[in-house]
């Protein structure tokens, strides 16, 4: 694989391989911004196996072993002066001498930290001792969010000067229609004014207080749907919950809902809400504004930071009656509705994916410095 004496820089891509995860979407944008502005590396995309994603078509791609030291065998053969890695686990390829080392990392493994009951012992002990040990063999760090910064720096004891902002952005496809859309609506059967929520099912997305708000707003007398957006939400758990609070009826199970459903659903939302007991990023607050939704969400890790004041903010994350209270304030108060619209707008400008491309490319000349 030549290189016609350009640096050599192999960017692992298995999250694209993955799918639509949260990280699988963010590392897609991001690559592929940097291969449509990079006039000076030769790129390598390095992943186990191959696969038909279009971005495949715009680089070089090499497939390694997922045996550490079969794929550092091959790796060694290559001569790269980079290696970014994303993400950055015990089986990462990361003991090779040569070669500058970059990760990605946005909650920087933090989740665990904080939330250690939700994940098994092995993630934890990963988190704990393993990624801190690799994290430190790297030349440079990007993160998404000054709270990641904040959490490595001081947990991990990594230098501020070796992390730099990568942040996620808003896809082009997330805007606000002129005409009210109706494929999705006609699909799921929603007949009334909705809430929507769009994750896949987790503890961690707090679905007990969301189901416990709609609740308080059924017994208000409030004439609403709540679509559950993602896979995974029609659980037995869920649906025992929402029998005993009697809400069931009125609540609407998408599972895997398509990229242009999401963005229908968000044109046509009463509010989006998103009370999330931890993100890294949380970009579907952002990709809720750039389609005109006003956004409901918590005040964990990241999220404070990337909504500014264009959505409402929950005190307390626990409490369903702030949430079902403010649900009630953007349903009733027009003025209030159209400034959190007006000023999400606003908000999304501030993320680009270019940006975030020339960041990561600005970083790999100062690796050959």
């Amino acid at each position: 694989m030549k290189s016609n004496n350009r640096p050599k820089v192999g960017i692992f891509t298995k999250p694209i391989d993955q799918g639509t995860s949260g990280s699988g979407s963010y590392l897609r944008q991001l690559v592929n911004n940097i291969l449509n502005i990079n006039d000076r590396f030769h790129i390598v995309l390095i992943h186990y196996s191959k696969n038909n994603n279009e971005i495949y078509k715009k680089a070089d791609q090499l497939i390694i072993s997922k045996n550490p030291l079969l794929a550092t065998i091959k790796l060694i053969k290559e001569k790269f002066d980079i290696l970014h890695f994303y993400p950055i686990t015990i089986f990462s390829p990361i003991w090779l001498r040569k070669p500058k080392k970059i990760t990605s990392i946005h909650g920087g493994g933090a989740a665990q930290f904080y939330f250690p009951y939700q994940y098994s012992k092995i993630k934890v002990l990963h988190s704990r001792i393993v990624k801190p040990i690799y994290i430190r063999k790297m030349d440079y760090l990007f993160v998404g969010s000054k709270a990641g910064k904040f959490f490595i720096t001081n947990q991990y004891h990594v230098k501020k000067d070796k992390i730099y902002f990568t942040h996620s952005s808003v896809d082009n496809d997330f805007k606000k229609y002129k005409d009210n859309p109706i494929k999705a609506k006609k699909k799921f059967g929603i007949d009334k004014p909705f809430i929507f929520h769009l994750s896949k099912y987790s503890v961690r997305k707090n679905p007990w207080t969301m189901l416990n708000a709609f609740q308080i707003l059924k017994e208000k007398k409030f004439d609403l749907k709540f679509v559950l957006g993602g896979k995974g939400w029609k659980n037995q758990k869920v649906v025992e919950f929402a029998k005993k609070k009697n809400i069931l009826k009125d609540i609407i199970f998408t599972g895997f809902i398509s990229r242009e459903e999401i963005i229908e659903l968000l044109n046509l939302a009463e509010v989006f809400v998103f009370p999330s007991f931890f993100e890294g990023f949380g970009i579907p607050n952002i990709e809720a504004m750039a389609c005109g939704c006003p956004v409901i969400t918590s005040n964990a890790f990241a999220i404070p930071e990337v909504v500014g004041d264009a959505a409402l903010i929950l005190n307390d994350n626990r409490d369903p009656s702030e949430l079902a209270n403010k649900i009630i304030q953007i349903i009733n108060d027009t003025n209030l509705r159209n400034n959190l619209i007006n000023k999400g707008f606003e908000r999304v400008k501030k993320f680009s994916w270019k940006k975030s491309a020339q960041t990561v490319l600005d970083t790999y000349e100062k690796c050959l410095q």
